[in-house]
């Protein structure tokens, strides 16, 4: 892996981090649930809502860079899991971009003084399917977790997704929302919490194993039991806990 890429994804997931804490902070302050360029009902217009996009999806690759070098890493030991992560961290690019482009489409709408209308709903759907494919993503890297990482963050990447069932079964039955954004409730505030405290543990985790995503490694060595017999092998440097 690059290091400039390395170095980039770890900063963004730091980002994402202080990002997710400081949207717990407002939404516990009353304030609407917001994302990037759409906060609660309304929707920005100026510069900064272009650049908050755009960062965004920057962030986003950035972060997907660093999910598949640990899907490239789990791949020796648990294939299904590294085929899920990867199929995962496609579809969750590929629903940051429909996001993306869907709130681009937004502030177009509210340049020209019209409504939004029926993108808001198509916002909505983009908004709870990006979410649920990072809560899948961080689930099918727990076999990794499990390795590498300490025991209190292999069981955090279990929470995401059944939180992420719940605020949808909320959406479902209990509390639509007819705003671009679903409503803040008490699962919500925990599923940020958890999101929060897992993408900082994962940018600690990048610095403390640089050495796993910055050497090359070779899956047929990373198999080879004879791989086992030098102390610095490459499977001793990908798979040590």
């Amino acid at each position: 892996m690059p290091k400039l890429l390395f170095y980039v994804g770890t900063g963004f997931c730091l980002f994402l981090a202080l990002s997710a804490a400081a949207g717990v902070g407002s939404q516990l302050d009353g304030a609407p649930l917001g994302f990037v360029a759409v906060h609660g009902d309304a929707v920005g217009t100026g510069i900064a809502s272009v650049l908050s996009i755009l960062v965004a999806l920057i962030a986003g690759l950035a972060c997907a860079a660093i999910f598949v070098r640990m899907s490239a890493l789990l791949a020796a030991r648990n294939l299904f899991g590294a085929f899920l992560a990867l199929l995962s961290v496609g579809a969750a690019i590929v629903s940051l971009v429909w996001t993306m482009l869907l709130q681009s489409r937004m502030l177009a709408l509210v340049r020209h003084g019209f409504g939004w209308g029926g993108v808001g709903q198509l916002h909505f759907a983009a908004f709870l399917m990006l979410g649920f494919f990072v809560s899948l993503t961080l689930l099918a890297l727990r076999p990794y977790f499990r390795v590498q990482a300490s025991r209190v963050l292999s069981a955090l990447v279990f929470f995401p997704f059944p939180l992420f069932c719940l605020i949808l079964v909320q959406e479902l039955f209990v509390s639509t929302s007819a705003a671009p954004l679903p409503v803040t409730t008490p699962a919500s505030l925990v599923f940020f919490g958890i999101i929060a405290v897992l993408f900082f543990a994962i940018a600690i985790h990048c610095i403390r194993h640089r050495h796993m995503f910055l050497e090359m490694t070779n899956l047929r060595e990373l198999l080879d039991s004879r791989a086992h017999r030098g102390a610095r092998s490459l499977a001793s440097v990908a798979f040590d806990s």
